[in-house]
C-alpha cells in the first residue's frame, strides 16, 4: 500500500487589508494533494495565469470567479502556495494546513500519479470556478477536482472550510520539507 495525501488551508479573507498582498490562492484558501514518493511537488488545481491576465488580473478574476463563472484551470505545483500558508500560521493566520493520507493500492497509486502528471505536463485545461450551489460535472475548484482522479472529495461542492474542517479531524499538520523542486515534473 502506498498514500496519496490530500492538503488544504483556510484562507486569510479577502477583506483583511493585512494580506492584500499574498496570492490570492492564500487569500481564499487551496487545496492540493501529493504522492508520497514525490512530497515536494504539491499538485493543485487553479486558474493558469493566462486565464487570469485575459479577464484583467487577478482582482477581477477573483470577482468574476464569486459570480460563479469558471476559467480555464490546469493542475500546477504549488509546494509554495502550501509553504506560504504554513508560514502565516506560524505568525498567527487561520492558514493552517493539514493533510490526510489516503492508502491506495500499488496499482490505483501507479495509474493515479500517472494521470496527474499527464494533465500537468501537458497543462490540460478543465473548468475552474468557485463553489456552486451544487455539485456540478462539467466545472471543478481545487477541492473537488481530486475526484478526477478517482479520489475521495471531502465536500460535495468544495467550500475550503467544510473541506478543511474534514481534513482538521484526522489532527495531521502538515510541515514544509525545506525546500521545493520546481524544475522535476513528473
Amino acid at each position: 500500500m502506498k498514500k496519496i495525501y490530500l492538503i488544504g488551508f483556510r484562507g486569510t479573507g479577502f477583506r483583511d487589508e493585512k494580506f492584500k498582498k499574498e496570492n490570492a490562492l492564500i487569500r481564499s484558501g487551496h487545496v492540493g494533494f501529493y504522492f508520497d514518493d514525490k512530497d515536494k511537488i504539491i499538485l493543485g488545481f487553479h486558474p493558469t495565469g493566462k486565464a487570469i491576465e485575459a479577464i484583467g488580473g487577478e482582482e477581477a478574476a477573483i470577482e468574476w470567479l464569486k459570480q460563479k463563472h469558471t476559467l480555464d484551470g490546469t493542475l500546477q505545483q504549488d509546494y509554495s502556495v502550501f509553504q506560504r500558508a504554513a508560514e502565516l500560521a506560524e505568525q498567527g493566520a487561520r492558514t493552517q494546513v493539514w493533510q490526510m493520507g489516503i492508502d491506495v493500492s500499488d496499482e490505483d497509486f501507479e495509474r493515479t500519479q500517472e494521470q496527474a502528471f499527464e494533465w500537468y505536463n501537458t497543462q490540460k485545461v478543465f473548468a475552474y470556478t468557485f463553489p456552486p450551489d451544487k455539485p456540478k460535472d462539467d466545472r471543478d475548484n481545487c477541492a473537488t477536482f481530486p475526484r478526477r482522479l478517482g479520489l475521495p472529495v471531502l465536500d460535495p461542492v468544495g467550500q475550503i472550510k467544510d473541506y478543511v474542517q474534514v481534513l482538521q479531524e484526522g489532527r495531521q499538520v502538515w510541515l514544509p520539507k525545506g525546500g521545493e523542486d520546481e524544475t522535476n515534473r513528473d
